[in-house]
């Protein structure tokens, strides 16, 4: 069990000290940090800003107005590159393509006739789309309602055509805008036009995502060229940017997975995932929610309304679950209860960390009283908390990785090990500072000279601790391929 967040003796945080201060004597520190990928949390107003930048963009290339901008980038999965080029090479083609015609305007007349219901109704009654073709308000309401209603959203630029039949079994090829169903549709089918409009851009978009949270409104921006897939953005949620799951680094998608599927299930109700119980009984019971569920089925839990202190729930696959469980345990069974105790305690003892924020949070403000007025200046405190967070988070997912090490690679393993322990150090020394080190500066009324020091020493420990987690990070995603031995082979992991 990893109990190495937990401030030992002074003598042990002594010795943690120096094997840190070796480092920082070696200059480690002066090496270049890779910085984390922090995604951009963009919420809907910020969306349809950079959706307004690309139709402004557009229609000042097309000359066309905004509704047909918009219409033109929706069927062309919002590539203003490609769109500009597309209409370079010919813009009657891309006019055609997606249902901007260019015909003569109708003429002024007082009265005229529907094209859909045939009826006569006065000029300011009617509107038209590219085509031309009249139609009355009625029958531009009802027709726009009836697509956006029925119709699955991603046929709705195929169906939202002007009604007019133009032949047997043909309606008319002009597209049906944005500023026509602004005008005519309904509330509920202008807003969910809206929210179409909103989607599509965020799914054609290969630096976007829709933040994994369930019932999230926001998106998530990330820059290309990030390098590492574990992402973070509102500083507690990470996520791995491929399969939009809790972080995972250093282990790749397919084998967090597989860990997953075993020993950890999402709560139905709240989504959060929690590890699997250690006796592998089925009744799960959810903690941040109080939902009980069975673990197979994701089922509520029925317990006895009696009072006779039994269960009601019966599940099928429990014994099926059971003996998978056991398989799994018995071709190495202390092997397997190391990797998930180690993993399981460093779960725990990162969310710990996490709830520990807002204290820190506390903290700076305390200090921004007495110690340093500018906030900005006083975040190390904050980065020293969440450097701590990520430390946990990868040692957590480098047992896993461990787990699934082949037998034979012995190298590998004692590689990881010496790994895993030094960046537990890192850890403890940095942990230690921060806890340990902060107190006293929180009751001091006047500006401590010693203040300035310490500030120093936990932005190097920081520092370090990031540097050796990168490199932990690095090493274990291709493979510890630094270990060579005969007979090893690199980067291979039994059970795959």
């Amino acid at each position: 069990m990893d109990n190495n967040s937990v401030i030992g003796s002074e003598v042990d945080a002594e010795a943690d000290e120096s094997y840190v201060n070796a480092a920082l004597e070696d200059g480690q520190t002066g090496k270049k940090s890779v910085q984390r990928n922090y995604a951009t949390v963009l919420t809907e107003e910020d969306i349809r800003a950079l959706m307004e930048i690309d139709v402004q963009s557009v229609s000042d290339f097309t000359s066309l107005s905004k509704a047909e901008a918009t219409l033109l980038l929706s069927h062309l999965r919002w590539n203003v590159d490609c769109i500009c080029k597309q209409w370079s090479a010919g813009a009657q083609s891309v006019r055609d393509s997606v249902g901007l015609l260019e015909l003569d305007p109708p003429s002024d007349d007082n009265e005229y006739f529907c094209g859909a219901c045939g009826e006569s109704h006065p000029h300011k009654n009617l509107a038209s789309v590219s085509c031309g073709h009249r139609i009355c308000t009625r029958c531009w309401t009802s027709h726009i309602n009836k697509i956006i209603s029925e119709k699955p959203a991603a046929e709705w630029n195929l169906w939202l055509k002007c009604p007019v039949r133009v032949g047997l079994h043909a309606s008319c090829p002009a597209s049906v805008g944005l500023d026509t169903i602004e005008r005519f549709a309904s509330k509920r089918e202008k807003f969910n036009y809206n929210q179409y409009l909103l989607r599509s851009y965020v799914d054609n978009r290969e630096t976007m995502k829709w933040h994994p949270i369930q019932g999230s409104r926001c998106a998530i921006d990330l820059s290309p060229g990030s390098g590492n897939a574990s992402v973070s953005c509102h500083r507690l949620v990470r996520f791995c940017w491929n399969c939009r799951e809790d972080a995972h680094s250093p282990v790749d998608c397919k084998t967090a997975a597989k860990w997953l599927l075993e020993n950890a299930v999402p709560c139905p109700k709240c989504k959060l995932r929690i590890p699997r119980n250690q006796d592998n009984s089925l009744k799960m019971k959810c903690l941040p929610c109080n939902y009980v569920f069975c673990w197979f089925c994701h089922v509520d839990w029925i317990e006895d309304m009696e009072g006779t202190g039994g269960d009601l729930h019966f599940c099928t696959f429990d014994a099926v679950l059971s003996d998978q469980r056991g398989k799994m345990s018995e071709s190495d069974s202390n092997r397997y209860e190391d990797c998930y105790e180690n993993w399981d305690s460093n779960e725990l003892l990162m969310q710990k960390e996490q709830a520990n924020l807002p204290k820190l949070d506390t903290i700076i403000q305390e200090l921004s009283n007495t110690q340093l007025e500018n906030v900005s200046q006083l975040k190390f405190i904050l980065e020293a908390g969440l450097q701590i967070i990520e430390c946990r988070r990868v040692l957590e997912w480098t047992y896993v990785y461990g787990y699934y090490l082949r037998e034979d690679e012995v190298g590998k393993q004692n590689l990881l090990k010496d790994t895993q322990e030094r960046l537990k150090k890192f850890v403890k020394n940095l942990k230690h500072c921060l806890e340990t080190n902060l107190q006293p500066f929180r009751y001091e009324e006047e500006p401590s000279k010693d203040f300035n020091a310490f500030r120093i020493k936990l932005t190097e420990l920081t520092s370090l601790t990031r540097n050796h987690y990168e490199n932990v990070v690095k090493d274990v995603e291709n493979g510890l391929a630094s270990v060579v031995s005969e007979g090893e082979a690199s980067g291979s992991g039994r059970n795959q």
